[in-house]
């Protein structure tokens, strides 16, 4: 899941999104923000952040084992504001990252077994609030991991081609409260995971170059009640998934750049856009103007387009640089 690649990339853009700076009737910016994100935490009075200056765009950092923060609004060669990095952390090459309602981060290593959980205010080399799992988590090496709007956590488990969920709170050797594997579930590596308006939940197998779609509730040997691949896809190795505020569908894909599918898109069809400009993406987001945030594993910056962007586009903004200490920035997260 680690390899080069090479794709044509445009110069570090360092203007700031006008979205950042206007929008009426809530924090300014708002990226990162997959739909389950988006109710928690917008429509909720009580999670949501004061002022913009509170909010930070998070990734998982994977060659230095870190998850590091930004404010919203950096751009260019910027210190990171939040860097969760040292032993007591227990992170080590983080490869999934996700965020719940409060602002809790759930992070596990690249093939690791095990869910780390940190506190909103945690930084630098701080101790993990809780940790899932055990053999009875049944936890296999995560891939990517995902809050629902319940609350719930989904883990990915790359080589036992299972997602699993997790009940809010859950800590320790638990036993996952549902889980969809067997062969019938088409689950090949599955990798990024999101959840559409209607409760679906998108899969990405990062092997079979497909999406799985499952319609709400499914669990157990059960067949995806659609999925999207072919070669009009253009789908090549998935990774992560995110939706905007009109249901688009937008795919990392390492190899095939941002790849952005029309609501309610499946089967052989073709995107409606393409992003090229990063080298290798390996995370995606979109912010409350549907801007779309995408993380560069090889370019080791954090990207931001237009909603419109398509082709090798270039950047509203980009933090990049030796200052950031980005190397292997893969998911993100806001909060």
């Amino acid at each position: 899941m680690y390899a080069s690649t090479f794709r044509r990339r445009v110069a570090p853009a360092i203007a700031l999104s006008a979205g950042l700076a206007a929008c009426a009737g809530q924090p300014a910016g708002g990226p990162g923000f997959t739909p389950q994100a988006f109710d928690r935490v917008w429509a909720s009075a009580d999670a949501r952040p004061a002022s913009t200056s509170q909010l930070h765009v998070f990734a998982a950092n994977r060659n230095f084992s870190s998850i590091l923060g930004f404010k919203l609004g950096a751009t260019g060669d910027v210190k990171p504001a939040i860097n969760i990095h040292g032993s007591r952390t227990k992170i080590a090459f983080p490869y999934s990252l996700a965020v719940d309602a409060a602002g809790n981060l759930y992070t596990a290593n690249d093939g690791g077994t095990k869910v780390e959980v940190f506190a909103p205010t945690a930084n630098g080399n701080a101790r993990p609030k809780r940790t899932i799992g055990g053999s009875r988590s049944q936890l296999g090496p995560t891939e990517g991991l995902m809050v629902d709007s319940a609350g719930d956590l989904w883990a990915s488990d790359l080589n036992g081609n299972a997602v699993t969920e997790y009940a809010p709170a859950a800590h320790g050797n638990v036993k996952p409260i549902d889980k969809i594997n067997g062969s019938n579930t088409q689950l090949y590596a599955p990798a990024g995971m999101a959840m559409s308006s209607n409760g679906h939940l998108y899969v990405a197998n990062s092997s079979a170059g497909t999406i799985a779609i499952f319609a709400a509730g499914a669990r157990g040997n059960v067949a995806p009640a659609a999925t999207i691949g072919g070669g009009s896809t253009d789908l090549s190795a998935p990774f992560a998934l995110a939706f905007d505020s009109n249901g688009r569908l937008l795919v990392a894909d390492e190899y095939a750049g941002i790849l952005i599918f029309a609501k309610g898109a499946t089967g052989d069809v073709a995107p409606v856009a393409r992003i090229t400009t990063l080298y290798r993406p390996g995370g995606v987001v979109a912010d409350a103007q549907n801007n779309i945030w995408a993380s560069d594993l090889t370019g080791m910056s954090i990207d931001e387009f237009a909603s419109n962007a398509n082709g090798n586009a270039t950047p509203l903004a980009e933090i990049v640089g030796t200052k950031t200490q980005l190397d292997g920035p893969n998911y993100l997260a806001v909060f």
